[in-house]
């Protein structure tokens, strides 16, 4: 697994003077580096996993949104994925060009809803057991009880930076 090199805005500010650790000066102490490090790790794990029937994480995320509210448009799926619409829309064109979703017709005024085609629903469950099996795999270290506790406390953070 290739390591990461981005950093956040927490790292530009901090001092390369040697007044504090290497770890700490570059930053990745800070739980936003922490938690944005673990979100890309297990998404490169997801996506290697999914290419072998095809998929990244974003386009297999995007089939199981689609397929639990069937209509739903690029704004929806935007929303889901935490991103814009203008960022979905090469996205959706690459799962419609390969023929996994459609979208819908177009009314004036209407956003277009999109819907798994038959191929995108075979896709979907080829690819479930996949991402679960990666998922799974990827934190198996961790136990039970302290997952709960991650989720517990991941849930207090975004409850309190929606306020």
């Amino acid at each position: 697994m290739e390591s990461v090199h981005s950093v956040t805005a927490l790292d530009e500010v901090l001092p390369l003077d040697g007044k504090v650790g290497e770890q700490e000066a570059l930053g990745v102490n800070h739980l936003t580096y922490q938690l944005a490090k673990a979100e890309h790790l297990l998404e490169q794990r997801l996506d290697h996993a999914l290419g072998e029937v095809g998929l990244t994480l974003r386009q297999f995320t995007v089939l199981a949104h689609v397929a639990r509210a069937p209509g739903m448009s690029r704004a929806d799926v935007a929303r889901l994925l935490l991103t814009t619409p203008q960022a979905v829309g090469g996205l959706v064109q690459r799962l419609v060009t390969a023929g996994l979703i459609q979208r819908g017709a177009s009314s004036p005024g209407l956003p277009i809803g999109l819907t798994l085609t038959t191929a995108g629903e075979r896709a979907l469950r080829r690819a479930a057991p996949i991402a679960r099996e990666a998922e799974d795999s990827a934190i198996a270290t961790v136990a039970e009880d302290e997952r709960r506790q991650v989720e517990q406390v991941l849930n207090l953070l975004i409850a309190e930076l929606c306020r």
